[in-house]
């Protein structure tokens, strides 16, 4: 979800009139002159990498998969060169949604209607003085005005949380793995997207109150912790090791399952009936979804095999 919110971090949302309008941290800057994931001279020098490839296999066709990271930092680039070929062998890349194809007033609209309380409204009358004070404290630690927040609906502030924590870490939306694809599709490869920007918001603004604040709660709570989860998760990602990833992304979550289930388990069914759809027709197809969708009991990966399709991960050539 970090994915579609890339447009709105640093940015004003473009509420009504009458409505509160308040700005977001900004990201970190990036060097216009060159992309967000143009490698570093000591990530180009970096030895074989395996990242979170899986090829899926019927009698007769063989398409890709591809575990993404959102947020991410240049130290991931260059790519494996098994991930480059794979992709350069396809002709569609499916993505969970379009982010290059995003309609800018569209998405603000959006983000108004599922993330913003309206005027005569506010954060302050749907949570409890427990989790304000969280709030404040939060607010205080990073320097920034709690009114920030005030038209936030608990789970948009819960996100923004968490990205104030990374904000002046190495970790960008720009060089996102989603972001990097599909600036390399724009040169005529054909992309499809898995779920619409209104889908994904309304799985979020869809949340129970509760369990909207239980999140709230938990990001503010593990906020200092976020920028090593997400070096972290790239390290798994780089090794390319699928079991620490899940049990990772387990830990996460042990607190919260409801949430889990929406985020992750009840979309994953949707991605594999795309990788079955590409094998079923032959499309030589290069899917790329957040990595976890793909690992664990209930993700992408063992819903295929589950459908009789051969799975297998993809490791560098040593």
């Amino acid at each position: 979800m970090c994915a579609l919110l890339a447009p709105a971090w640093g940015e004003t949302p473009q509420a009504p009139r009458d409505t509160l309008v308040v700005t977001l941290p900004a990201p970190p800057a990036t060097d216009g002159r060159e992309p967000a994931w143009q490698p570093t001279l000591d990530a180009a020098g970096a030895g074989a990498r395996n990242g979170l490839l899986w090829k899926a296999s019927s009698a007769r066709h063989t398409v890709y998969l591809l575990g993404s990271i959102h947020i991410a930092s240049r130290d991931m680039y260059p790519l494996p060169d098994h991930i480059e070929q794979a992709f350069q062998n396809s002709t569609t890349l499916v993505v969970e949604v379009d982010l290059n194809k995003l309609d800018q007033g569209k998405f603000q609209s959006l983000l108004v209607a599922n993330g913003m309380y309206p005027p005569e409204d506010s954060l302050w009358n749907h949570i409890s003085a427990d989790t304000k004070n969280l709030l404040i404290r939060f607010c205080g630690t990073n320097g920034l005005n709690p009114e920030i927040f005030a038209r936030f609906k608990p789970w948009y502030a819960a996100v923004t949380a968490a990205l104030v924590s990374v904000q002046m870490s190495k970790q960008e939306f720009a060089a996102g793995l989603d972001k990097y694809f599909l600036d390399q599709a724009a040169q005529g490869m054909r992309v499809e997207q898995i779920e619409s920007p209104e889908y994904q918001f309304r799985v979020l603004a869809s949340m129970p109150e509760a369990e909207q604040e239980r999140n709230l709660r938990s990001a503010l709570k593990n906020a200092g912790q976020s920028s090593e989860d997400f070096r972290q998760l790239q390290s798994f990602w780089l090794d390319g090791d699928a079991q620490k990833l899940d049990a990772f992304q387990s830990s996460l979550f042990q607190d919260d399952p409801e949430y889990a289930k929406r985020v992750y388990t009840d979309r994953n069914p949707s991605m594999a009936a795309r990788a079955e759809q590409c094998l079923k027709t032959g499309e030589r197809c290069f899917i790329v979804v957040g990595a976890g969708h793909m690992v664990g009991k209930d993700g992408v990966v063992h819903l295929l095999q589950q459908r009789g399709y051969k799975v297998e991960q993809v490791f560098a050539r040593q």
